[in-house]
């Protein structure tokens, strides 16, 4: 094996037609997804392009991370696992995503999120953690990846070494963790130092943190990817980093000298999501460091052989038409996670109108309900028009709140309902960092977002009279 084929081994991009250079592997994203039966037939294609064969890896989550969603069991944001803390119910989760990702042929998924949810202004992360408790997320997401592992897929727990304290987005720019060594390790890193003992594959981020290694961001950080993953953790398995086309790496040092640094700093296979001809540029940059002596040829061997590894571990396919593990554990779960906050949950359809901030509607699970929608930050003329079609219904409100804590406009909508309807029922139904906004309202519920599952559960608790279990999975100031 050459030295350029030794660098393509060592990352996954975007599937092509052409096959230039055989790649460690690839990613499907919703372009790539239509459905079950057609993703299948492109994985099939793909598992042809080389010995073992490549990683085919997918962002497949829950909630709003779900590249695949036709013919699979839908799922709600892994914070919904967090607010039941139940091991059974994340392992079933993580057996029934594989279960589905291995009918369409897929070998590995980015997840779990092992983030913390610390910081109310995080929407990238948001609803994709678990919650704030360290201990929550690193049990929780042991379970989630044990399913995974379990159905016969590969997790991979990211973002190394954490995005949740921070409300910058690494997609947009440039992200930094401004904590102190010792917070960071009695805080960010614990699920990762647990998740290390035996974790098949961990994704590195592009967040900085100025007390460990300054401005450089962990997935090209040796101090990060070498010194701390490596030689105090002891962790064996494949280390992806995030994709070196986000705006943190591309407008930095750069997608093709990232790859080269990342690789250097002992990440073991680079993700280039979106242009294979950049991937294959970035490969012979690396390829050219590695010729130089720039990168130890010792370095590249030893990340392809891991990479090499995970891909010989992969699991077959299984038949399209293989009956789920656990059919419907996708609505259970989005309706045992609502969490009562105080009051009562209970609604009435045909007594009740709906006030939706966002593009879901709950009106498609309880057909008799009237819905009113707006924006999730409607300027003053919308939110008096609201309340006037409110005052005029005579009807309860169920109000479903998504990030009023950011959106000044919507915090005003509420607040209004609430000085006009005493007894409406208040819904948070993103991060619950809402709550706290609502004092005044005498019956309050969360759920953890409002995606169409998420939605249906809700409704299955308020109108239908369900149970529900949930616990809050963030601490609130």
């Amino acid at each position: 094996m050459n030295l350029l084929e030794l660098a393509c081994g060592v990352v996954v991009t975007a599937p092509t037609q052409t096959q230039p250079h055989p790649f460690a592997g690839y990613i499907l994203f919703a372009r790539d997804c239509d459905d079950v039966a057609r993703t299948r037939a492109l994985t099939d294609a793909l598992r042809t392009r080389g010995a073992p064969p490549p990683i085919i890896a997918i962002d497949q989550e829950g909630g709003r991370i779900m590249r695949l969603r036709a013919g699979v069991e839908p799922m709600p944001a892994m914070m919904a696992l967090g607010a039941l803390a139940d091991t059974e119910v994340a392992a079933a989760a993580g057996e029934t995503i594989a279960h589905d990702l291995r009918r369409a042929g897929c070998t590995l998924d980015f997840a779990p999120v092992l983030d913390l949810a610390l910081d109310p202004r995080n929407t990238v992360i948001g609803t994709r953690a678990f919650g704030t408790n360290t201990e929550l997320v690193a049990r929780i997401g042991a379970a989630f990846a044990k399913g995974l592992e379990d159905g016969g897929i590969a997790a991979t727990f990211k973002h190394f070494p954490g995005h949740g304290a921070t409300a910058f987005d690494t997609h947009l720019g440039a992200a930094r963790l401004n904590s102190d060594e010792a917070t960071l390790r009695g805080r960010d890193l614990v699920p990762f130092k647990a998740a290390a003992r035996d974790g098949s594959a961990i994704m590195a981020s592009h967040v900085a943190v100025p007390a460990i290694d300054g401005d450089r961001p962990a997935s090209v950080s040796h101090r990060f990817l070498t010194g701390i993953l490596r030689e105090e953790w002891g962790f064996g398995g494949v280390c992806f980093t995030d994709c070196m086309q986000m705006d943190a790496i591309a407008k930095g040092i750069g997608t093709v000298r990232g790859v080269t640094e990342a690789i250097g700093a002992g990440a073991d296979c680079a993700l280039v999501s979106h242009e294979p001809q950049l991937a294959l540029e970035a490969a012979r940059h690396l390829a050219s460091a590695v010729g130089r002596g720039d990168v130890p040829l010792a370095r590249l061997q030893e990340a392809n052989a891991r990479v090499m590894r995970l891909r010989a571990a992969a699991r077959a396919p299984l038949p399209l038409d293989d009956p789920a593990p656990y059919p419907g554990l996708g609505r259970r779960i989005a309706r045992e996670a609502v969490t009562l906050v105080r009051g009562e949950p209970r609604g009435d359809a045909l007594a009740d109108c709906a006030v939706v901030f966002g593009e879901y509607s709950i009106a498609e699970h309880v057909p008799a309900l009237i819905e009113h929608k707006l924006d999730v930050d409607p300027d003053d003329a919308a939110c008096e028009q609201l309340l006037t079609e409110v005052r005029r219904s005579n009807l309860r409100p169920v109000v479903l709140s998504y990030r009023a804590h950011l959106y000044p406009g919507q915090a005003r909508a509420v607040d209004a309902i609430l000085a006009h309807a005493s007894d409406a029922l208040i819904v948070s139904t993103g991060e619950p960092y809402d709550l706290p906004h609502f004092a005044n309202a005498r019956h309050l519920l969360a759920c953890y977002g409002n995606d169409p599952v998420s939605l249906a559960g809700l409704s299955d608790v308020v109108f239908c009279g369900a149970a529900c279990r949930g616990v809050l999975p963030i601490a609130l100031s």
